[in-house]
């Protein structure tokens, strides 16, 4: 025991052996009958075993002796509520997590002295995040509000922590506001929990606390804002060091919603692929995490019944065991089974996407195969005017001559056709127009998109029935008002309103 208390106390690494000599002196000490030295020798092995599924079996089998000689021998009694609440909590067990957390709390006022003040903090954090997780958001918001007097009353010595901790606490009673309608006060306290956990890097909270604010940004169908915060929370979570899959499966999730909304399929389907992939690891990962369990339930419960030599209750354990391991494998089958379904249905959505893209597309190709005919006329019906007028002039007809210059070949009727099918053909081209130039007239509006065609002056002038000067007038008004930059023409600067990006 002391060697292994040795390298706990100077930071050494524990081998595989450690382990083999820990459950070596569980058995010396049922040998001995010392539950005293029972509960120490399971509190030691819960500790070696730390990150395992033993770790929770452990803790309690602790506890069990602990308080059956009495908690008032045990210095560090809390600490075995502590590891219990939050094993508890790392496998969703969140009402257990909170009896066991409570249990811990209730030490604060009686061992005062052994207490470290983050274990404190830490185990109000489980007990909110647990309620938290059950939906019971008042009860959440008290444990919360308890880390916040804790810290205002009795700061922590580190800057950081103080700072991270008071931006968790608060940026959950915002969640929990938010999730109970009330977001007006809960949201400037999520963004307080970003902008703490940014100052000093912690990945995991920012992803939490951006997450929160793009499903907010998602519920009021700001979908672009929603999908730069989701991957914001995704780049986040990447790179955290912290276990914080739950958090990844978010943003890959809300950036498949936007980007359904949004009608962008090729991105759905690539988000939600990254989605389904991950959702499937983990629970597989879960999957095999409860299998682990159930392995070390039966191991645990083995060395007992050895110990104790009962060879009644083994066999009962084996049939329990069996039970147990066939159920896992029906939920495994049945999680492959779910996760198949929602893959072909994500297929299926993605497919009609697909289709009506392809017919978006079809209908966007005619429209501007219809406004390219109409300005390839449009020129030829201006070549037209040009040898019918020196064939009158030759004959000395100088009246027709003026009055088919004067032509105007759009009429009222015919712009309206034409503007539906420039907005199909280009539907980003007036909206981007309309972002630069304020208030913009019917006249501008149509000077612009026969700019955008790549016609000149004159074919212009033909067009709105005015002279080829006036166009030109037009274009400097136009180039002011646009605020074209120097050295750029007015008509690439227009046509540059039709590029994708």
């Amino acid at each position: 025991m002391y060697e292994i208390l040795g390298k706990f106390e100077l930071g050494l690494k524990i081998l595989p052996q450690d382990s083999t000599n820990i459950y070596d002196c569980i058995k010396l000490a049922h040998k001995l009958k010392d539950d005293q030295l029972k509960a120490e020798v399971y509190t030691l092995c819960a500790e070696v075993g730390k990150g395992t599924n033993r770790y929770v079996l452990y803790n309690l089998k602790a506890i069990e002796l602990e308080r059956k000689v009495g908690f008032s021998h045990f210095k560090y009694v809390h600490n075995r509520f502590f590891n219990v609440s939050l094993g508890l909590y790392q496998s969703n067990n969140y009402r257990k997590s909170i009896d066991y957390g409570l249990q811990c709390l209730a030490f604060k006022n009686v061992r005062k002295n052994t207490w470290d003040p983050r274990v404190y903090i830490f185990q109000l954090d489980i007990v909110g995040a647990s309620y938290l997780k059950l939906n019971q958001y008042d009860s959440a918001r008290y444990y919360y509000q308890q880390i916040i007097d804790t810290l205002t009353k009795t700061p922590d010595e580190n800057a950081n922590v103080q700072s991270l901790w008071l931006g968790i606490a608060k940026g959950n009673i915002g969640h929990a506001l938010i999730l109970q309608g009330k977001e007006a006060q809960g949201t400037p306290l999520v963004y307080l929990q970003l902008q703490n956990s940014t100052a000093i890097k912690s990945y995991n909270n920012m992803a939490i606390a951006q997450n929160i604010l793009a499903n907010l940004d998602f519920k009021y169908k700001r979908y672009q804002e929603a999908v730069s915060k989701w991957k914001q929370a995704y780049h986040w979570a990447l790179q955290s060091e912290y276990y914080v899959v739950e958090q990844k499966l978010l943003s890959l999730k809300g950036i498949m919603m936007c980007y359904r909304k949004l009608q962008v399929p090729d991105s759905a389907y690539k988000y939600g692929d990254l989605y389904n992939r991950l959702n499937k690891e983990r629970l597989l990962e879960l999957g095999a995490q409860q299998l682990s369990a159930i392995k070390a339930k039966i191991e645990f419960d083995d060395i007992q019944t050895n110990l104790e030599n009962i060879s009644t209750k083994l066999r009962q354990e084996k049939m329990t065991r069996n039970f147990i391991l066939g159920g896992i494998f029906l939920l495994a089958v049945i999680s492959l089974l779910l996760y198949n379904r929602q893959k072909l249905k994500v297929k299926h959505e993605t497919e009609i996407l697909n289709r009506d893209r392809m017919a978006k597309d079809l209908e966007i190709k005619e429209a501007r195969e219809r406004i390219n005919s109409f300005a390839l006329n449009m020129g030829q019906k201006e070549k037209l005017i040009r040898n019918l007028e020196r064939t009158i002039k030759a004959n000395g007809t100088d009246n027709l001559s003026s009055s088919l210059l004067n032509y105007v070949l759009v009429t009222d009727e015919e712009w309206h056709k034409f503007k539906e099918a420039f907005n199909k053909a280009y539907p980003l081209f007036f909206p981007r127009l309309k972002q630069i130039v304020a208030h913009l007239n019917p006249a501008e509006e149509r000077l612009a998109s026969l700019i955008c065609l790549d016609l000149n002056n004159q074919q212009i002038a033909n067009m709105l029935g005015i002279s080829a000067s006036s166009v030109a007038r037009s274009k400097r008004r136009l180039k002011q008002r646009i605020a074209v930059p120097e050295g750029q023409s007015i008509e690439s600067y227009i046509c540059d309103l039709n590029d994708l990006v």
